[in-house]
Formats: C-alpha cells, sequence, structure tokens
C-alpha cells in the first residue's frame, strides 16, 4: 500500500473530508488532493501534520503495516482504549482475550 493510499484509507476511517483534514493539518487543499493521488510525496512536516490531526504516527503512513477496522464504531472505541491510562487498557485487553479465546472455542465445536 502506498502513502496516498494510507493517507486516504486513514483519512476516511476518521470520517474526514479532504478539505477538513487539509484545514485542520494547516495544508494546502489541493497539496494533500496530490498527496492521495500520488503525484506528489508529502514533505516530512506535512506527513507530520498529518499524522498529528489523524491521531497516528507518522511511521504508520509510512508503513506497509496498516491496520483496517472497517467497522466504525469498533473504530472509535479502540481510539478511545489507545488513550486510556496502562491499567486500564490492561484490563479491556485481558477481557478481549478471555472473550475472543472463547469465540474460538465455539467455533471450533460448531
Amino acid at each position: 500500500m502506498t502513502i496516498a493510499e494510507r493517507i486516504r484509507l486513514y483519512r476516511q476511517q476518521k470520517g474526514l473530508s479532504q478539505a477538513e483534514l487539509a484545514d485542520k493539518a494547516d495544508i494546502n487543499n489541493k497539496s494533500l488532493s496530490r498527496y492521495e493521488i500520488g503525484t506528489t510525496i508529502p514533505p516530512a512536516d506535512a506527513l507530520k501534520s498529518i499524522a498529528d490531526v489523524l491521531g497516528i504516527s507518522a511511521d504508520a503512513l509510512l508503513s506497509d503495516e496498516v491496520t483496517s477496522i472497517k467497522d466504525k464504531e469498533l473504530y472509535k472505541k479502540f481510539e478511545v482504549i489507545q488513550d486510556m491510562e496502562e491499567e486500564d487498557k490492561a484490563i479491556i485487553i485481558r477481557f478481549l482475550d478471555l472473550t475472543i479465546r472463547d469465540y474460538k472455542t465455539k467455533q471450533a465445536y460448531k
């Protein structure tokens, strides 16, 4: 996946239009359009601004490892969880681990 595709994907996951992202990142709307089309690569400062607005690291835009969560409600919940204190996150992760384990067990016995 290209940088252009990752910018577009994360922007859409956040529910932002190009104009909204450009405004919040304080970059030119036409420049953002070119970044998403892939005709130009954003400079480091623009990449950082975009990442900050999207609530991700600049590495996430540069990396080939993209996590796509299609369920928008679930995505919003994970965004909140990632900002929680470590102790609270650990409780939620433990609960998710147990729930996933139970789900997999049920699937194995179907």
